[in-house]
């Protein structure tokens, strides 16, 4: 029986050992290289067929997808079965791997025994992706990527305010806003509060008349699942308790009431 052939692709050095060591423990007679990104992994599948790639999905340069993508263009590659073992779980990425040709798909971090139980299920075998499969993955991504565009037109901002704090004058956009919080995004690249930071909130309720309301960071969050995400949202919490203040943050509030309804 020829050898097997297994190569593990991960930009992490120790999850690169841990798999390729389950690998080695468990199927003693397979051959196991690793590559430590996705460019690695395209020169050393030139070099020698492999009969099962274990590759994570975020890479410098060549990511997981590019490697799937390109081996799936390789004729010697168009069937070999393919595991993505990434921490990206969402909807969207696993439907891209499957438009892409993916056999099967692992989330970080995962059981020494789900991952045995993958070799062994695919190591040796030639297994397509369905046509159906990536057929309907295809349809997915195109319904939920028209589905938020219609949600992004339809959730602009109520406005511009100015949030003061350490990091500087702030310029950031109304996403919501009641009585007693608002919720703001700003570009990441301009500089972001800190949690439960004294802020000030300057809002224009009229013409060249502005509230500036004192208020603390209650809350941060990305607006999109990634580390490099530009935009940044921040929950304020008002803290002032001027009445002259909050009769003016309640006229900009019925402003806004009465746009939405025109």
């Amino acid at each position: 029986m020829a050898e097997i052939k297994v190569l593990v692709v991960d930009d992490a050095r120790l999850i690169r050992e841990h798999v390729s060591r389950i690998v080695k423990n468990h199927f003693p007679d397979y051959q196991v290289d690793a590559a430590e990104d996705g460019d690695v992994a395209r020169t050393l599948m030139t070099r020698q067929d492999y009969d099962l790639i274990l590759c994570d999905w975020e890479m410098p340069g060549m990511s997981g997808l590019e490697v799937l993508q390109w081996a799936r263009q390789q004729p010697v590659y168009r069937d070999a079965p393919f595991v993505m073992i990434t921490s990206r779980g969402e909807r969207d990425y696993v439907l891209k791997a499957i438009q892409a040709g993916v056999n099967d798909y692992m989330g970080k971090p995962f059981e020494d025994a789900s991952l045995v139980e993958k070799i062994d299920k695919f190591a040796g075998k030639r297994i397509e992706t369905s046509a159906e499969s990536r057929r309907k993955a295809a349809q997915m991504l195109a319904a939920g990527k028209s589905a938020a565009g219609q949600a992004k037109a339809q959730k602009k901002p109520l406005g511009l305010v100015q949030l003061r704090c350490n990091a500087g004058l702030l310029r950031c956009a109304l996403k919501d806003v009641t009585l007693q919080h608002a919720r703001v995004a700003l570009k990441r690249e301009d500089g972001v509060p800190q949690l439960l930071e004294q802020v000030v909130v300057d809002i224009e309720f009229a013409a060249d008349q502005v509230v500036q309301l004192n208020s603390f960071i209650s809350g941060l969050s990305a607006n999109e699942l990634r580390i490099d995400t530009p935009f940044i949202s921040a929950d304020v919490q008002f803290a002032d308790t001027d009445p002259e203040k909050l009769e003016h943050l309640t006229r900009f509030i019925a402003s806004l009431k009465r746009q939405k309804k025109s």
